[in-house]
């Protein structure tokens, strides 16, 4: 592609998918109405988040009191009354609030189901049905249904009825991934020796998040499949299988011989070079997915001849922990010798002058929130544009990760209270005026 065309294309795609504009654009889901009674389950509001930003009219259905998730916040910090939580994964929904303890309540709901396209719940199997509202109850009411059941084990097996609660660090730690996360524990030593070589968790909810995100896929074929059949159907996402499916390779090679993956710290057995390492000012990802790549990283910092990388015929030595192990600490001295930007330079030269070019190992430094934050591409796209909501005030929340020239996502609003559209969304869906909702307060249904 000639560079004027490149140029053009760049101008046209960033125009067409600028986030401050796409207010001005229809919506993929704007017909799909959805009910979110997710219950203690960041995997469910993440689900519904996923679809609500794509236009799907959420009603976010919470107990009078608020549901668990907007207590979850770092040092108990509040913002206008809300966990830092949930104003990342209450956007774009109508809150209201319900008491499904109580039958009226229930009767409620099933008006409600009626005239949905999707209920999403995560209430531990069977709950849902004890009170009339599962989901061979409601297809008898609304046939086009789709039911999306997110629980920790699913909806059958063993532990199916566990009332272990549905935490993503269960999730991590169920899933076997956390096993193999974590620094590495020398062979004859313990953890009196190694304190910090533990199994560690994600830094953020990947597990919940990883089922909301498969959920949200599922909820869309399902959407697909009812407009070809006019079909509703269950849908039932188990968490922690959710999470293991990331564990790729492990599976297989437990099954070829038997294998069992162990922590490795930052180095992967199946990659060479692909770690981590230490700079002069913090550190920098360090990949190199070919042997060329392996070789040129060596030439890049002066090694060519002492570490003999001209000799090297094959990546299969280099697979082995043992070796890893002892490359590790001679590559962590040279990069030490480095800054961030030092070493990414170096990498970029290499491309156009090395030895190998233009084959080169990948550098990329390993950014803090802050430097996240300020990066211009990020600035450039959108994502940290920050968003004036109503009733939180001017709020960061990373949004328009999909860029769509015809139906752009967006964030119209962060977060609501507990109950803040009760009097819309009842009034919309149930007729049900002021003096009802009054009666229905004092009840305590709402």
């Amino acid at each position: 592609m000639a560079e004027k065309e490149k140029s053009d294309w760049v101008e046209w795609v960033k125009e067409q998918d600028d986030p401050r504009i796409a207010h001005t654009r229809p919506e993929a889901l704007d017909d799909i109405t959805i009910l979110d009674l997710s219950n203690k389950s960041f995997a469910g509001c993440y689900c519904s988040s996923l679809l609500a930003e794509f236009g799907a009219e959420v009603v976010r259905i919470e107990p009078p009191e608020g549901d668990f998730i907007r207590t979850c916040t770092p040092f108990g910090i509040l913002h206008e009354g809300e966990g830092l939580n949930y104003l990342t994964e209450g956007r774009n929904k109508f809150h209201i609030s319900l008491n499904l303890e109580k039958a009226e309540a229930r009767e409620i709901l099933k008006g409600l189901a009626a005239q949905a396209d999707v209920l999403i719940e995560t209430y531990r199997p069977g709950v849902m049905d004890e009170w009339g509202v599962g989901y061979e109850q409601l297809k008898e009411i609304n046939p086009r249904l789709i039911f999306a059941s997110i629980t920790p084990f699913g909806q059958f097996g063993p532990r199916s009825q566990s009332k272990q609660p549905d935490y993503d660090n269960i999730i991590q730690a169920r899933s076997d991934i956390q096993y193999d996360t974590g620094e590495v524990m020398p062979e004859g030593k313990t953890y009196d020796d190694y304190p910090w070589a533990i199994p560690t968790k994600a830094g953020p909810w990947i597990g919940w998040c990883q089922s909301g995100t498969f959920m949200a896929v599922g909820i869309l074929s399902a959407l697909h499949w009812r407009r070809m059949t006019g079909e509703g159907q269950a849908l039932d996402m188990a968490t922690t299988e959710a999470y293991t499916a990331f564990d790729d390779y492990a599976h297989l090679w437990h099954q070829l011989d038997g294998h069992i993956n162990e922590r490795c710290g930052s180095l992967d057995p199946a990659l060479w070079l692909y770690c981590f390492a230490p700079t002069k000012d913090g550190g920098v990802f360090l990949g190199g997915l070919r042997l060329e790549m392996w070789q040129a990283f060596a030439d890049m910092l002066g090694k060519w001849d002492d570490w003999g990388a001209g000799e090297w015929t094959s990546m299969v030595p280099f697979g082995v922990m043992e070796e890893q192990l002892k490359w590790g600490p001679l590559i962590f001295a040279e990069t030490r010798k480095y800054t961030n930007d030092e070493l990414v330079t170096m990498s970029i030269e290499y491309s156009k002058t090395g030895r190998l070019a233009p084959i080169t190992p990948v550098v990329a430094p390993i950014c803090s929130p802050e430097e996240t934050m300020k990066d211009t591409n990020w600035l450039d796209r959108g994502i940290f544009t920050p968003i004036v909501d109503p009733v939180y005030g001017e709020v960061i929340a990373a949004q328009t990760q999909h860029k769509m020239t015809e139906t752009p996502i967006r964030t119209k609003w962060v977060c609501r209270p507990v109950g803040y559209d009760n009097e819309h969304i009842f009034l919309k869906y149930t007729g049900f005026g002021p003096s009802k909702l009054k009666a229905m307060k004092e009840q305590e249904i709402i």
